[in-house]
């Protein structure tokens, strides 16, 4: 493995990606089909991908960290994956319907059973569109117009769900007001939108008196950013804070829905929200999501009962779904998910190690499947503990990874796959480990 040093180092590997970004900003703002795939000076472009490597324009190899942001849960291309899509195919003879088919049913009593027997579900296309249906079916339930949500926590890209996501450290010296978090937020959106701590339960509880009224629902990432856990009460004491004024909580576990656990966080932290948001990982990584809970509320979508608007010709098209139960068919094999687990725990104790032995200041906050890594002295319990990370460390350990076959997306979170196995773990210690060393 090549031993590069430097920002230098990468931009002569990637040259072809160079080239491809001063061709794509000519028809796409910034040369990206979404922001999130974006990072200075310019993205790393990608042709090939299997298992847990990725193949770049110029032909560079790289151990993929990102994963999709998470849903790849099986790597690229699983076999069994592939194999139901092409099966779909072959038995529907079409992409989708735009009827009912039997697998929409037959999965979504999969889901339930997992997550709530005692239910019912309504799948989308995107985990974003899950937590927008969310939000308005409390919202029609509750039959009024503020959401409380938690600093810090992203639910997709729509102006009331991007409040308070990413406030700048200026920002939340302003306290737990509202802040816009794309140019253009009309300021009912802000008037209507409550701002809660996450992990702490008193000025939360405080927050969500205060507003009872006139609150639709409380909407939290269970686990924060995907590696921020919650304490041992926080999540049973905002259950029961919601739950005595009859305020739906709505899980967005787009995230920790199968990261955390099988059952995700709920499951793990044993707290029944209301409804529960689920991502692309329900779909194999296809185009996929849905929202599940309480009957008496997903009754409300019922177009016999003309109470509540629901609609997506895609929703459970018949790809995303045989994809989906593929996926799970696999991750339910014994022993599958603890073996995910146990890899999780060789990379991120193995990274602690290397950062303790090297007398660097940064910790690996750790939660499930996913870990980050942060240069400050002590684990986050909150986004604005992360705001006192160091950036500028993080950003010259993502650019001299990048440069040595890590894939990660610069800033980000990082997750693992089952395809990530022991000769891989070593081979990302050693690129760590040669990182850090310039760090020290």
């Amino acid at each position: 493995m090549t031993k590069p040093d430097s920002d230098t180092d990468l931009a002569v590997r990637v040259k072809a990606s160079h080239a491809y970004a001063d061709r794509a900003r000519r028809s796409l703002p910034g040369g990206v089909t979404a922001g999130v795939k974006y990072f200075d000076p310019y993205p790393i472009a990608m042709k090939k991908a299997k298992g847990c490597r990725l193949w770049d324009l110029d032909g560079n190899e790289y151990i993929d960290y990102c994963l999709s942001f998470g849903p790849l849960i099986l790597g690229h291309g699983h076999p069994r994956v592939l194999k139901a899509i092409r099966d779909s195919l072959e038995l529907a003879g079409t992409t989708m319907f735009g009827t009912p088919h039997e697998l929409e049913a037959t999965y979504a009593e999969r889901l339930l059973r997992i997550f709530r027997p005692d239910g019912k579900m309504r799948f989308t296309m995107s985990g974003t569109e899950a937590t927008v249906h969310a939000v308005r079916l409390a919202r029609a339930y509750r039959k009024r117009p503020m959401i409380a949500k938690f600093e810090g926590h992203f639910h997709g890209g729509v102006d009331e769900l991007l409040v308070s996501h990413t406030p700048s450290k200026e920002e939340v010296r302003r306290g737990l007001v509202p802040i816009s978090g794309s140019r253009g937020t009309p300021d009912s959106v802000l008037k209507n939108t409550v701002v809660l701590p996450f992990n702490d339960l008193a000025e939360t509880e405080a927050r969500i008196r205060a507003h009872a009224d006139r609150l639709a629902c409380v909407i939290v990432e269970p686990v924060e950013r995907s590696y921020i856990a919650p304490d041992p009460d926080f999540l049973k004491g905002l259950r029961e804070i919601t739950a005595d004024h009859d305020i739906p909580l709505i899980f967005d576990e787009v995230m920790s829905g199968f990261r955390v656990a099988l059952g995700g966080a709920q499951h793990a932290y044993r707290v029944t929200p209301d409804i529960t948001c689920l991502g692309k990982i329900i779909g194999g990584g296809l185009p996929c999501g849905g929202f599940l809970g309480r009957s008496d509320i997903l009754d409300l979508a019922d177009p016999a009962s003309g109470e509540f608007f629901h609609s997506s010709t895609f929703a459970g098209y018949p790809i995303a779904m045989a994809a989906g139960m593929a996926t799970l068919d696999e991750l339910e094999k014994p022993g599958v998910f603890d073996a995910l687990l146990k890899t999780t725990h060789a990379l991120t104790s193995g990274l602690e190690k290397l950062l303790n032995d090297h007398d660097v200041p940064a910790v690996v906050p750790a939660v499930g499947t996913v870990f980050s890594v942060l240069f400050t002295n002590r684990l986050p319990r909150n986004y604005r503990d992360t705001l006192e990370a160091n950036e500028a460390r993080r950003s010259v350990l993502d650019t001299s990874l990048l440069a040595r076959g890590i894939f990660v997306k610069p800033g980000k979170p990082l997750y693992l796959s089952t395809a990530h196995d022991d000769a891989t773990i070593r081979q990302t210690l050693e690129a760590f480990e040669e990182s850090v060393t310039g760090l020290a």
